[in-house]
């Protein structure tokens, strides 16, 4: 060996397992997947598995967490603020900085629907999309806006996945971009609804039968 050089230390055990399980968990979905499938692609005896993980809703439970605990995260350094239009424009930037980091498990939730009923994931899964919308939208919102709003969160979701191999900085701004126009459109509609004034410079929208 070369003076100096270093060496490379083997992968983490643990993460290539979480690894595996995801990659796997994409092909055939988590109701799909066996732990004998698992250890056979790592190479492992299933007892080797065992050792570090005694269940596939231990090994789902291990990849969703970390990434639910970022979503609290960004909730949570947002909340509390002012619902103007920039301070939504960045809870959008973050809101899409942290899937595009998580894309890979995004992904793969988008595809398997099932999996998102699991009590692992479903657990306070309504709490956080209700104040993950409230920031994209603000708060009482009629059943247009809610359709419009779902829209654009849920729909960030499903395109990662459709994209899984784009490029990130592309997808961002078409994210970005698309997310925007849909909550610029939601903002007009509810400046031109009838009983509220129209903004000086602004066209009203026809109302039917005008």
């Amino acid at each position: 060996m070369v003076a100096g050089m270093a060496v490379a230390s083997p992968p983490d055990t643990r993460s290539r397992i979480l690894d595996v399980a995801l990659e796997l968990f994409t092909e055939h979905g988590f109701e799909g997947t066996t732990l004998q499938q698992i250890a056979d692609r790592l190479g492992f005896t299933k007892a080797a598995l065992y050792y570090h993980f005694r269940s596939k809703d231990d090994l789902l439970d291990a990849l969703v967490t970390p990434v639910i605990a970022g979503l609290d995260e960004v909730l949570d350094a947002h909340d509390g603020l002012t619902h103007t239009p920039a301070q939504r424009r960045r809870f959008m930037q973050d809101y899409v900085d942290y899937l595009l980091r998580n894309r890979r498990l995004i992904a793969y939730m988008a595809r398997d629907l099932a999996t998102v009923a699991h009590p692992v994931i479903a657990a306070g899964s309504a709490e956080r999309r209700a104040r993950t919308e409230a920031m994209l939208a603000g708060d009482r919102l009629d059943f247009s806006d809610q359709v419009r709003v779902a829209m654009a969160f849920r729909g960030i979701a499903g395109v990662i996945a459709q994209y899984p191999d784009a490029d990130t900085s592309e997808l961002r701004a078409a994210l970005l971009e698309a997310a925007g126009s849909l909550l610029r459109a939601r903002a007009s509609v509810r400046r031109t609804t009838p009983g509220r004034p129209t903004p000086p410079g602004r066209l009203r929208a026809p109302r039917p039968g005008e």
